[in-house]
């Protein structure tokens, strides 16, 4: 208690200070006392005296009653981006709730789980395709993805050693791959949203969802080397899975044929995906797409109401996740983030800096400061403003560095396993130490950090979003 107690006493200290000290020129006294608060609110989530949700409602309020009138920041809870990814998350339990997501899992594994290494990527896959409909990486790999894996743990290997080199691969590779997958879509992280508004807010330029998958290719292939890479730096026990492959078809053939709710799931799904990638094109929102999906769902019976009322992370992330939107667009209407710009161009300067060097330091804002959080939610609201006035201060080609910083953002979950709430459910499973998941998260940071400053900045030329 009387940690947490120290813990309040320093975040009022810290806002405290913004209500003594003068607004410097430029910015309004609201504006200087609201990003006290917003600092504060930083502070917050990196020490965590209390759950997210709780920790956002009790610091709107006090900005609703000593900064500004509440309404500005509840505009928050309006936000189209809020609400596409709330739902994406209510389409995730659907899929989860038919047994589809079950049947896929053995489906692939039966058919094609010969080897260790190949199950590795089939698992990644999977993790792959249900983060286009489910941003909270604990609920996609925890809840769907991960069980698989500790189904072939469990058999892959006859000794207590084996089992551990076994668990210690899959384990690894598990947040490795959800934390990849979660930055090749822009509903594969909750907080990806934020990134996307704050370029829009402070950088002048839209992000769809199509644009932001199509941009990633370098991030596919990396996630495609991944399994490889981590099956070289952490070995498991056996290379071979034929006794996991075959419990596997046993699984599958008790489940019986496809049921009407996988059917009418895999229906809606497929409706989903097809619609939002082809957005440019028929021009329907994103966010009414995600709509649409959930209302067939509710419709059709593969969703009940209760389903969703029941799903407290869901409703906890509407709370935190409004509230920082709302700080956010009130910190824009107040000209915060502009008059921030002009500081950072003035910390530092770029004058006589390529593009090509502007991007290799912003690819270390991106990742660096990411050691000293234990939120990514906290990272990225902490970070992505300074980065992005720092990109707006620049002469740098602005979609280039949007997709560097997005991207490298969620990539630099994988060096630490605090980076990310998947990270400390993965890392009780006992089977890591944390040398083995810092040094090849490093490597696969790394490896991104080459892949985007070199074909992708030959691809986005290529796409003619070089400017």
């Amino acid at each position: 208690m009387n940690v947490r107690f120290t813990k309040i006493a320093a975040l009022l200290a810290v806002a405290g200070i913004f209500f003594l000290y003068p607004a410097p020129g430029g910015l309004s006294v609201t504006a200087w006392h609201l990003f006290g608060v917003f600092i504060a609110l930083i502070l917050g989530l990196i020490l965590q005296p209390y759950p997210e949700p709780t920790l956002l409602t009790v610091i709107t309020t006090l900005a609703g009653m000593f900064v500004l009138p509440v309404q500005e920041i509840l505009v928050g809870y309006t936000d189209t981006m809020l609400w596409l990814t709330l739902i994406a998350m209510m389409i995730g339990i659907g899929l989860k709730k038919s047994g589809l997501t079950k049947r896929i899992g053995l489906m692939l594994i039966s058919k094609f789980g010969k080897t260790t290494l190949r199950i590795g990527y089939i698992l990644s896959f999977i993790d792959l395709v249900l983060a286009t409909s489910t941003p909270a990486s604990p609920a996609r790999t925890g809840g769907l993805v991960y069980p698989l894996a500790e189904g072939v743990i469990d058999v892959g290997s006859s000794s207590k050693e084996g089992k551990a080199r076994t668990g210690a691969y899959f384990t690894l590779l598990a947040f490795m791959a959800s934390m990849l997958s979660g930055s090749l879509f822009m509903t594969g992280m909750g907080p990806n949203l934020i990134n996307v508004k704050l370029a829009q807010d402070v950088l002048g330029i839209s992000v769809s969802w199509p644009l932001w998958t199509l941009a990633a290719l370098p991030g596919f292939i990396g996630f495609l080397l991944t399994p490889y890479v981590v099956y070289k730096l952490c070995p498991p026990d056996s290379t071979s899975m034929l006794e996991v492959r075959a419990r596997a078809g046993s699984e599958l053939f008790a489940m019986g044929r496809l049921g009407s709710s996988e059917l009418t799931a895999a229906g809606i799904f497929l409706t989903i995906l097809l619609l939002w990638s082809t957005s440019t094109v028929t021009k329907i929102d994103s966010t009414l797409v995600a709509f649409i999906g959930i209302s067939l769902m509710l419709i059709t019976g593969v969703l009940e109401w209760d389903d969703l009322a029941e799903n407290k992370e869901m409703w906890s992330f509407l709370i935190w996740f409004g509230a920082i939107l709302g700080f956010s667009a009130a910190l824009t209407k107040l000209g915060f983030f502009n008059w921030f710009a002009g500081i950072i161009k003035l910390l530092l300067p770029t004058a006589g800096l390529g593009a090509y060097s502007i991007l290799l330091v912003i690819a270390v804002l991106a990742i660096v400061p990411h050691y000293f959080f234990v939120s990514f939610t906290g990272y990225v609201v902490a970070f992505s403003p300074l980065a992005f006035s720092f990109v707006a201060a620049t002469d740098v080609p602005r979609y280039p560095a949007f997709f560097i910083l997005a991207y490298l953002m969620v990539v630099s979950c994988t060096m630490t396993h605090y980076g990310n709430a998947l990270g400390p459910l993965l890392m009780e499973k006992g089977y890591n130490d944390k040398k083995r998941w810092w040094s090849t998260g490093t490597v696969i940071t790394l490896l991104h950090v080459a892949l985007y400053l070199t074909v992708g900045v030959v691809y986005w030329k290529l796409l003619g979003l070089w400017y």
